[in-house]
């Protein structure tokens, strides 16, 4: 049996201003920091057999700090989405061209893809692939991004109806799981506990 554990990084100064990230690599904030501090805490004790993060800086920062010791896997397949031209733009200021842009790709978000950017199913695709190289067993821990954590949960258990934001994770929460030959059990979903006396986030990715 495999143990996964996927934590989301902590919040970012582009998530404090509401601005679409993707693959830009953009800082912690002094919140995100603190978040990621809160983690190290929860996290103490615990062994990892295998420690994985995104390259990007928000998700290594993270991984740093929350597991000073540890030595992560830097893998691409666990960035997040690459939003293409609305990556550094806040939906509040769309002009009227990109608003129709916008518009036209959440009609089918799976399959079409902003300028420059992925499709959830391109999204899906990395994350699955990821998946399908971890070991069978032990205990797994990767820092990732909430689209991606959200990608792979998916790809793992299936997709619900309305599938794009039916699930959200707070900066530097906790998403468990089990994973056998023949079943996925969900231990934790969400889990924020070591933040909840700090300013909780609003999801931009």
């Amino acid at each position: 049996m495999l143990e996964l554990w996927l934590i989301r990084h902590g919040e970012t100064t582009w998530n404090a201003e509401r601005r679409i990230q993707g693959q830009t690599n953009t800082p912690l904030s002094d919140l995100g920091i603190r978040q990621a501090e809160k983690l190290a805490e929860r996290l103490k004790g615990l062994n990892f057999d295998q420690v994985y993060s995104s390259d990007l800086d928000r998700a290594s920062h993270t991984a740093k700090l929350a597991l000073e010791s540890a030595n992560p896997m830097f893998d691409k397949r666990l960035r997040e989405i690459h939003f293409g031209l609305f990556e550094g733009k806040r939906h509040a200021d769309f002009n009227s061209e990109e608003e129709e842009i916008y518009a036209y790709y959440k009609e089918d978000p799976y399959e079409r893809r902003i300028p420059g950017g992925e499709c959830w199913r391109d999204l899906g695709d990395r994350a699955e692939s990821w998946l399908k190289d971890l070991p069978k067993e032990g205990k797994v821990i990767a820092f990732s991004h909430g689209g991606t954590i959200r990608s792979a949960l998916f790809r793992l258990i299936g997709y619900p109806n309305n599938y794009e934001w039916t699930a959200h994770f707070s900066n530097t929460s906790i998403t468990r799981l089990s994973i056998e030959p023949k079943l996925v059990t969900l231990i934790t979903v969400n889990d924020h506990a070591h933040i909840e006396n700090l300013h909780v986030d609003t999801e931009i990715v």
